[in-house]
């Protein structure tokens, strides 16, 4: 193939697709790696953009999606299917009523004396305040699921309780077809997923959301460029 029709080639793909004539750019960074820089960007208030977003809440607690654990894998055994991989954190609730919660020990960590706040102050960020509230509070339980937007369906994995930070070291279910769960009207599980895909969205859970523009390019022209 002569280099014209080569430029040819890569013009028309790139009008077909959309993608930006900076081939370099687009063949190397992926697009849920892109998603990403853009969601780390500050927001219009000046704060850092939060890493926690509050779900729901129940009577005994207030479930936060962790946006930073957030990923997207491959369903096994599919070729095209992708799942959601997320961590809740869920800080339990004391409601002003409760004739016991005079009793309890309440406990937090003052923000001032965070490291990671710290350190982000350093670096002239400024937190969320709902990831300050989130981080302040000493225990709480994480949960870890699969979320499966093409069948509606959502898989638990672990659950852990933490006092400070959770260690690297913990151990869940492995991933199988059987512990797949259909949802339940009402139930926490299916609040859980309804919000978090509000979130996170679905564009991700098929191939075509993680190709590259050399994805698109090497199909369409049978043509390697990598």
């Amino acid at each position: 193939m002569n280099l014209k029709k080569f430029l040819t080639c890569a013009v028309a793909v790139s009008i077909l697709t959309g993608a930006s004539t900076s081939y370099a750019d687009d063949s190397t960074i992926n697009r849920t790696e892109r998603h990403l820089a853009r969601e780390n960007q500050k927001s219009e208030t000046g704060y850092q953009r939060a890493r926690f977003v509050k779900l729901t809440m129940d009577d005994n607690y207030t479930y936060y999606l962790d946006r930073e654990s957030v990923k997207w894998v491959r369903v096994p055994y599919t070729s095209s299917e992708y799942m959601a991989d997320v961590w809740i954190r869920m800080i339990e609730r004391f409601p002003a009523d409760d004739p016991d919660s005079a009793l309890r020990d309440y406990e937090y960590f003052n923000p001032d004396e965070i490291g990671e706040v710290m350190m982000a102050r350093e670096q002239s960020i400024r937190y969320a305040p709902i990831d300050l509230e989130v981080l302040r509070r000493k225990e709480y339980f994480m949960e870890h699921y699969y979320i499966r937007p093409k069948t509606k369906q959502i898989q638990f994995l672990c659950e852990l309780e933490v006092v400070g930070h959770p260690q690297n070291n913990a151990e869940g279910r492995e991933y199988s077809y059987s512990n797949w769960e259909d949802l339940i009207p009402g139930s926490v599980e299916s609040m859980l997923y309804k919000a978090i895909l509000k979130e996170i969205g679905t564009s991700m859970a098929d191939a075509n959301g993680h190709q590259t523009f050399a994805d698109y390019f090497e199909e369409y022209t049978r043509i390697s460029i990598r």
